[in-house]
Protein backbone atom coordinates (compact mmCIF):
# COMPACT_ATOMS: atom_id res chain seq x y z
CA UNK A 1 0.00 0.00 0.00
CA UNK A 2 2.62 2.67 0.75
CA UNK A 3 4.39 1.57 -2.54
CA UNK A 4 1.09 2.63 -4.56
CA UNK A 5 0.63 5.48 -2.42
CA UNK A 6 4.20 7.28 -3.15
CA UNK A 7 3.55 6.16 -7.08
CA UNK A 8 -0.05 7.84 -6.74
CA UNK A 9 1.77 10.72 -4.97
CA UNK A 10 4.80 10.97 -7.63
CA UNK A 11 1.92 11.03 -10.69
CA UNK A 12 0.24 14.05 -9.16
CA UNK A 13 3.41 15.61 -8.59
CA UNK A 14 4.43 15.09 -12.00
CA UNK A 15 0.90 16.31 -13.07
CA UNK A 16 1.12 19.67 -11.34
CA UNK A 17 4.71 19.96 -12.69
CA UNK A 18 3.01 19.75 -15.83
CA UNK A 19 0.40 22.08 -15.52
CA UNK A 20 2.66 24.97 -14.14
CA UNK A 21 5.13 24.27 -16.76
CA UNK A 22 2.09 24.43 -19.39
CA UNK A 23 0.65 27.44 -18.30
CA UNK A 24 3.56 29.45 -18.06
CA UNK A 25 4.71 28.66 -21.40
CA UNK A 26 0.76 29.60 -22.26
CA UNK A 27 1.55 33.01 -20.01
CA UNK A 28 5.20 33.69 -22.11
CA UNK A 29 3.56 33.01 -25.10
CA UNK A 30 0.93 35.06 -24.51
CA UNK A 31 3.47 38.38 -24.17
CA UNK A 32 6.40 37.16 -25.92
CA UNK A 33 5.38 34.28 -28.12
CA UNK A 34 5.99 36.03 -31.47
CA UNK A 35 9.27 37.80 -30.71
CA UNK A 36 10.38 34.85 -29.13
CA UNK A 37 9.98 33.38 -32.66
CA UNK A 38 11.34 35.80 -34.90
CA UNK A 39 14.55 35.91 -32.22
CA UNK A 40 15.33 31.55 -32.59
CA UNK A 41 13.56 30.75 -35.62
CA UNK A 42 14.68 31.64 -39.57
CA UNK A 43 11.50 29.84 -41.08
CA UNK A 44 9.65 32.77 -38.71
CA UNK A 45 11.30 35.24 -39.37
CA UNK A 46 11.62 35.01 -43.08
CA UNK A 47 8.38 34.08 -44.11
CA UNK A 48 5.93 34.62 -40.89
CA UNK A 49 4.82 31.72 -40.18
CA UNK A 50 3.95 29.29 -43.12
CA UNK A 51 2.96 31.96 -45.35
CA UNK A 52 0.44 34.47 -43.10
CA UNK A 53 2.94 36.96 -44.39
CA UNK A 54 1.53 36.95 -47.88
CA UNK A 55 -2.38 35.68 -46.85
CA UNK A 56 -4.69 37.56 -45.11
CA UNK A 57 -8.20 36.47 -43.60
CA UNK A 58 -11.36 38.99 -45.65
CA UNK A 59 -14.34 40.00 -44.53
CA UNK A 60 -16.22 39.70 -47.97
CA UNK A 61 -15.02 36.83 -49.88
CA UNK A 62 -13.07 35.26 -46.80
CA UNK A 63 -9.07 35.06 -47.84
CA UNK A 64 -7.05 37.03 -50.23
CA UNK A 65 -3.73 38.28 -50.95
CA UNK A 66 -1.93 40.91 -48.71
CA UNK A 67 -1.24 44.13 -51.05
CA UNK A 68 2.87 44.81 -52.11
CA UNK A 69 4.22 41.52 -50.73
CA UNK A 70 7.78 40.93 -52.27
CA UNK A 71 9.36 37.46 -51.10
CA UNK A 72 12.25 36.35 -52.42
CA UNK A 73 12.00 33.06 -50.28
CA UNK A 74 8.88 31.39 -51.28
CA UNK A 75 8.90 27.99 -50.30
CA UNK A 76 8.07 25.65 -53.35
CA UNK A 77 8.28 22.20 -54.27
CA UNK A 78 11.19 22.53 -55.63
CA UNK A 79 13.70 25.20 -53.58
CA UNK A 80 12.44 28.56 -53.22
CA UNK A 81 10.94 31.13 -55.69
CA UNK A 82 9.80 34.91 -55.87
CA UNK A 83 6.17 35.39 -54.93
CA UNK A 84 5.09 39.62 -55.04
CA UNK A 85 1.57 41.45 -55.02
CA UNK A 86 0.94 44.60 -56.34
CA UNK A 87 -0.98 47.47 -54.39
CA UNK A 88 -4.21 45.77 -54.70
CA UNK A 89 -2.91 42.18 -53.76
CA UNK A 90 -3.18 40.62 -57.07
CA UNK A 91 -0.41 38.04 -57.73
CA UNK A 92 2.10 40.03 -59.95
CA UNK A 93 5.52 41.28 -59.93
CA UNK A 94 7.40 42.79 -57.89
CA UNK A 95 7.38 46.62 -57.00
CA UNK A 96 4.54 47.52 -59.51
CA UNK A 97 1.65 50.15 -58.72
CA UNK A 98 -0.68 49.79 -61.04
CA UNK A 99 -4.99 51.03 -61.23
CA UNK A 100 -8.28 49.80 -61.28
CA UNK A 101 -8.58 49.14 -65.00
CA UNK A 102 -8.19 45.81 -66.87
CA UNK A 103 -8.57 44.09 -69.81
CA UNK A 104 -8.57 40.56 -68.58
CA UNK A 105 -9.17 39.65 -65.07
CA UNK A 106 -8.57 35.73 -64.40
CA UNK A 107 -10.10 33.98 -61.32
CA UNK A 108 -8.99 30.72 -59.60
CA UNK A 109 -7.56 29.01 -57.25
CA UNK A 110 -4.12 27.73 -56.77
CA UNK A 111 -3.37 26.98 -60.31
CA UNK A 112 -4.29 30.35 -61.37
CA UNK A 113 -2.54 32.11 -58.36
CA UNK A 114 0.60 30.32 -59.58
CA UNK A 115 1.62 27.27 -57.19
CA UNK A 116 5.10 27.36 -56.37
CA UNK A 117 5.97 29.47 -59.76
CA UNK A 118 7.25 33.23 -60.34
CA UNK A 119 4.43 35.20 -61.87
CA UNK A 120 6.42 35.79 -64.96
CA UNK A 121 6.10 31.70 -65.31
CA UNK A 122 3.02 30.77 -64.27
CA UNK A 123 -0.17 31.12 -67.21
CA UNK A 124 -1.74 34.54 -66.05
CA UNK A 125 1.72 35.94 -66.05
CA UNK A 126 2.85 34.49 -69.58
CA UNK A 127 -0.31 35.16 -70.84
CA UNK A 128 0.17 39.20 -70.13
CA UNK A 129 3.53 38.67 -71.43
CA UNK A 130 2.45 37.29 -75.29
CA UNK A 131 -0.49 39.68 -75.11
CA UNK A 132 0.84 42.78 -73.58
CA UNK A 133 -2.86 43.45 -72.20
CA UNK A 134 -3.50 44.80 -68.45
CA UNK A 135 -4.28 41.33 -66.39
CA UNK A 136 -5.61 41.12 -62.85
CA UNK A 137 -5.03 37.88 -61.58
CA UNK A 138 -7.98 37.69 -58.77
CA UNK A 139 -7.00 33.56 -57.98
CA UNK A 140 -6.19 32.83 -54.61
CA UNK A 141 -5.36 29.02 -53.01
CA UNK A 142 -8.74 27.53 -52.23
CA UNK A 143 -11.12 29.61 -53.80
CA UNK A 144 -13.69 28.18 -55.16
CA UNK A 145 -17.16 29.68 -57.02
CA UNK A 146 -18.89 31.06 -54.34
CA UNK A 147 -15.88 32.79 -53.49
CA UNK A 148 -14.99 33.82 -57.14
CA UNK A 149 -19.28 35.61 -57.60
CA UNK A 150 -18.12 37.32 -53.79
CA UNK A 151 -14.85 38.48 -55.19
CA UNK A 152 -15.71 39.48 -58.50
CA UNK A 153 -18.85 41.51 -57.36
CA UNK A 154 -16.55 43.04 -54.12
CA UNK A 155 -14.25 44.36 -56.84
CA UNK A 156 -16.83 45.91 -59.60
CA UNK A 157 -19.03 47.55 -56.90
CA UNK A 158 -15.01 48.98 -55.82
CA UNK A 159 -15.30 50.76 -59.12
CA UNK A 160 -12.84 48.26 -60.59
CA UNK A 161 -13.27 47.45 -64.70
CA UNK A 162 -12.40 44.47 -66.54
CA UNK A 163 -13.34 43.85 -70.18
CA UNK A 164 -13.06 40.05 -70.19
CA UNK A 165 -13.44 38.05 -67.10
CA UNK A 166 -11.70 34.31 -67.01
CA UNK A 167 -12.70 31.99 -64.49
CA UNK A 168 -10.18 28.44 -64.92
CA UNK A 169 -12.72 25.95 -62.88
CA UNK A 170 -10.77 23.59 -60.88
CA UNK A 171 -11.41 19.85 -60.19
CA UNK A 172 -11.38 20.72 -56.44
CA UNK A 173 -13.88 23.45 -56.66
CA UNK A 174 -16.79 21.14 -56.48
CA UNK A 175 -15.43 19.84 -52.67
CA UNK A 176 -13.84 23.41 -51.51
CA UNK A 177 -17.09 24.73 -52.05
CA UNK A 178 -19.74 22.12 -51.02
CA UNK A 179 -17.27 21.36 -47.46
CA UNK A 180 -15.89 24.22 -47.23
CA UNK A 181 -18.29 27.62 -47.54
CA UNK A 182 -21.35 28.44 -47.21
CA UNK A 183 -22.62 31.60 -48.96
CA UNK A 184 -24.83 34.36 -46.65
CA UNK A 185 -26.38 37.88 -47.67
CA UNK A 186 -24.61 40.17 -50.03
CA UNK A 187 -22.08 37.61 -51.22
CA UNK A 188 -20.55 37.62 -48.08
CA UNK A 189 -18.39 34.02 -47.72
CA UNK A 190 -18.13 32.38 -44.48
CA UNK A 191 -16.61 28.56 -43.11
CA UNK A 192 -19.01 25.90 -43.09
CA UNK A 193 -20.59 25.44 -40.03
CA UNK A 194 -18.20 23.23 -37.65
CA UNK A 195 -15.39 24.04 -39.88
CA UNK A 196 -16.17 27.73 -38.99
CA UNK A 197 -15.97 26.85 -35.53
CA UNK A 198 -12.33 25.28 -35.90
CA UNK A 199 -11.67 27.91 -37.93
CA UNK A 200 -12.13 30.85 -35.26
CA UNK A 201 -10.14 28.63 -32.85
CA UNK A 202 -7.18 28.51 -35.05
CA UNK A 203 -7.29 31.92 -35.81
CA UNK A 204 -7.58 32.71 -32.26
CA UNK A 205 -4.46 30.48 -31.07
CA UNK A 206 -2.27 31.97 -34.36
CA UNK A 207 -3.10 35.24 -32.73
CA UNK A 208 -2.89 35.16 -28.93
CA UNK A 209 -0.58 31.98 -28.55
CA UNK A 210 1.58 31.99 -31.86
CA UNK A 211 5.23 29.68 -30.13
CA UNK A 212 2.33 27.41 -29.33
CA UNK A 213 0.20 27.75 -32.51
CA UNK A 214 3.21 27.58 -34.68
CA UNK A 215 4.99 24.44 -33.20
CA UNK A 216 1.39 22.65 -33.12
CA UNK A 217 1.80 23.20 -36.99
CA UNK A 218 4.83 21.52 -37.04
CA UNK A 219 4.40 18.69 -35.37
CA UNK A 220 1.29 18.49 -37.83
CA UNK A 221 2.67 18.62 -41.02
CA UNK A 222 5.22 16.14 -39.59
CA UNK A 223 3.49 12.98 -41.31
CA UNK A 224 2.21 15.39 -44.12
CA UNK A 225 2.51 12.46 -47.78
CA UNK A 226 1.57 15.44 -50.33
CA UNK A 227 4.08 17.69 -50.17
CA UNK A 228 6.69 15.57 -48.09
CA UNK A 229 6.01 12.33 -49.35
CA UNK A 230 6.96 9.72 -46.94
CA UNK A 231 7.52 7.37 -49.45
CA UNK A 232 9.99 9.31 -52.31
CA UNK A 233 9.88 7.05 -55.41
CA UNK A 234 10.40 8.20 -59.35
CA UNK A 235 8.31 5.47 -60.35
CA UNK A 236 4.90 6.34 -58.89
CA UNK A 237 3.97 9.67 -57.30
CA UNK A 238 2.67 9.90 -53.71
CA UNK A 239 -0.58 12.11 -53.47
CA UNK A 240 -1.73 13.71 -50.18
CA UNK A 241 -4.95 11.64 -49.74
CA UNK A 242 -7.34 15.05 -49.47
CA UNK A 243 -5.88 15.36 -53.16
CA UNK A 244 -6.92 11.87 -53.78
CA UNK A 245 -10.65 12.84 -52.30
CA UNK A 246 -11.45 16.04 -53.89
CA UNK A 247 -10.20 14.86 -57.40
CA UNK A 248 -12.43 11.12 -57.26
CA UNK A 249 -16.11 12.77 -57.74
CA UNK A 250 -15.88 13.43 -61.68
CA UNK A 251 -14.68 9.89 -62.39
CA UNK A 252 -17.12 7.76 -59.36
CA UNK A 253 -20.41 6.28 -60.18
CA UNK A 254 -21.64 7.36 -57.01
CA UNK A 255 -23.58 10.24 -56.27
CA UNK A 256 -22.19 9.78 -52.69
CA UNK A 257 -18.39 10.09 -51.41
CA UNK A 258 -17.31 9.88 -48.26
CA UNK A 259 -15.56 13.56 -47.21
CA UNK A 260 -18.20 14.85 -49.05
CA UNK A 261 -21.35 16.82 -47.59
CA UNK A 262 -24.64 15.68 -49.30
CA UNK A 263 -24.85 14.35 -53.18
CA UNK A 264 -22.15 15.62 -55.66
CA UNK A 265 -25.59 16.29 -57.91
CA UNK A 266 -26.42 18.75 -55.18
CA UNK A 267 -22.55 20.23 -55.18
CA UNK A 268 -22.49 20.90 -58.62
CA UNK A 269 -26.33 22.48 -58.21
CA UNK A 270 -24.80 25.06 -55.59
CA UNK A 271 -21.52 25.50 -58.30
CA UNK A 272 -23.85 26.54 -61.01
CA UNK A 273 -26.36 28.89 -58.87
CA UNK A 274 -23.26 30.81 -57.83
CA UNK A 275 -21.69 30.83 -61.65
CA UNK A 276 -24.88 31.66 -62.96
CA UNK A 277 -25.02 34.43 -60.75
CA UNK A 278 -21.41 35.61 -61.46
CA UNK A 279 -22.77 35.89 -65.17
CA UNK A 280 -25.30 37.78 -64.58
CA UNK A 281 -23.47 40.39 -62.98
CA UNK A 282 -20.70 40.22 -65.63
CA UNK A 283 -23.56 40.30 -68.09
CA UNK A 284 -25.13 43.80 -67.20
CA UNK A 285 -21.97 45.27 -66.60
CA UNK A 286 -21.40 44.11 -70.43
CA UNK A 287 -18.24 41.87 -69.32
CA UNK A 288 -17.31 38.95 -71.09
CA UNK A 289 -17.17 35.88 -69.15
CA UNK A 290 -14.84 32.50 -70.46
CA UNK A 291 -14.08 29.56 -68.52
CA UNK A 292 -11.01 27.27 -68.61
CA UNK A 293 -10.94 23.93 -67.41
CA UNK A 294 -7.95 21.19 -67.43
CA UNK A 295 -7.55 17.61 -65.56
CA UNK A 296 -5.76 16.86 -62.73
CA UNK A 297 -3.52 14.05 -63.03
CA UNK A 298 -5.89 11.66 -61.55
CA UNK A 299 -8.34 12.67 -64.16
CA UNK A 300 -5.75 11.56 -66.53
CA UNK A 301 -4.93 8.36 -64.61
CA UNK A 302 -8.64 7.31 -64.18
CA UNK A 303 -11.30 8.90 -66.20
CA UNK A 304 -11.89 10.56 -69.60
CA UNK A 305 -11.30 12.68 -72.03
CA UNK A 306 -15.54 14.08 -72.07
CA UNK A 307 -15.45 14.39 -68.25
CA UNK A 308 -17.97 15.01 -66.34
CA UNK A 309 -16.29 18.06 -65.04
CA UNK A 310 -15.88 19.18 -69.11
CA UNK A 311 -19.82 17.90 -69.96
CA UNK A 312 -20.88 20.01 -66.64
CA UNK A 313 -19.05 23.36 -67.93
CA UNK A 314 -19.95 22.98 -71.07
CA UNK A 315 -23.38 23.25 -70.96
CA UNK A 316 -23.10 25.84 -68.91
CA UNK A 317 -21.14 27.67 -71.13
CA UNK A 318 -24.12 27.41 -73.47
CA UNK A 319 -25.28 31.36 -74.34
CA UNK A 320 -23.22 32.61 -71.24
CA UNK A 321 -19.39 32.31 -72.33
CA UNK A 322 -17.59 33.93 -74.92
CA UNK A 323 -15.19 31.24 -74.67
CA UNK A 324 -15.06 27.55 -73.36
CA UNK A 325 -11.06 26.24 -73.11
CA UNK A 326 -11.39 22.79 -72.77
CA UNK A 327 -7.65 21.72 -71.99
CA UNK A 328 -8.47 17.83 -71.68
CA UNK A 329 -8.04 16.49 -75.25
CA UNK A 330 -4.14 18.76 -75.15
CA UNK A 331 -3.40 17.02 -72.11
CA UNK A 332 -5.25 13.60 -72.63
CA UNK A 333 -3.79 13.54 -76.55
CA UNK A 334 -0.03 13.72 -74.73
CA UNK A 335 -1.13 11.06 -72.07
CA UNK A 336 -2.43 8.59 -75.67
CA UNK A 337 0.94 9.15 -77.32
CA UNK A 338 3.49 8.97 -74.33
CA UNK A 339 1.97 7.19 -71.43
CA UNK A 340 0.42 8.53 -67.95
CA UNK A 341 3.60 8.78 -66.39
CA UNK A 342 5.54 10.81 -68.66
CA UNK A 343 2.94 12.99 -69.43
CA UNK A 344 2.47 13.42 -65.57
CA UNK A 345 6.22 14.36 -65.08
CA UNK A 346 6.55 16.70 -67.61
CA UNK A 347 3.11 18.60 -66.71
CA UNK A 348 2.98 18.29 -63.03
CA UNK A 349 5.23 18.88 -59.87
CA UNK A 350 6.12 15.33 -58.73
CA UNK A 351 3.77 14.06 -55.88
CA UNK A 352 1.61 16.99 -56.12
CA UNK A 353 -1.47 17.71 -58.76
CA UNK A 354 -0.31 21.34 -59.69
CA UNK A 355 1.23 22.58 -62.67
CA UNK A 356 4.95 23.04 -62.94
CA UNK A 357 6.45 25.42 -65.26
CA UNK A 358 6.15 23.61 -68.32
CA UNK A 359 2.77 23.06 -67.39
CA UNK A 360 1.90 26.34 -67.27
CA UNK A 361 3.78 27.21 -70.46
CA UNK A 362 0.87 24.41 -71.97
CA UNK A 363 -2.18 25.77 -70.20
CA UNK A 364 -0.85 29.51 -71.40
CA UNK A 365 -0.35 28.01 -75.16
CA UNK A 366 -4.08 26.43 -75.38
CA UNK A 367 -5.61 29.84 -73.38
CA UNK A 368 -3.52 31.90 -76.02
CA UNK A 369 -5.16 30.15 -78.99
CA UNK A 370 -8.87 30.95 -78.06
CA UNK A 371 -8.22 34.55 -76.46
CA UNK A 372 -6.08 35.93 -79.55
Amino acid sequence: MLLIKKITNLIKFFLIVIFITFSLSLLIDFFFGKKILEVTDNFWKETEFYGRIKRIDHSVYHHGLKPNVKMENAKGFLGYYNFCTDNHGFRYKCDIQRGKKFDYGFMGDSFTEGASVTYENSFVGIFEDKTKKKVANLGVVSYAPKIYLSKLNYYLEKGYEFNHVVVVIDISDLYDDNVYYRLKENFIVDENYERGERLKLRKFLRKNFPFTNFYMFVLKNLNNVGYSPEKISNKEPNFHKDVITKAKWTYTNSDSIDGYWGSIKDAQSEMIQSMTELYKILKNKDIKLSLVVFPWPQQLQNDTVDSKHVLMWKEFCKNKCEKFINLFPTFFNEKNKNGYLETYKKYYWWNDMHFNVEGNRLVAQEILKSLK
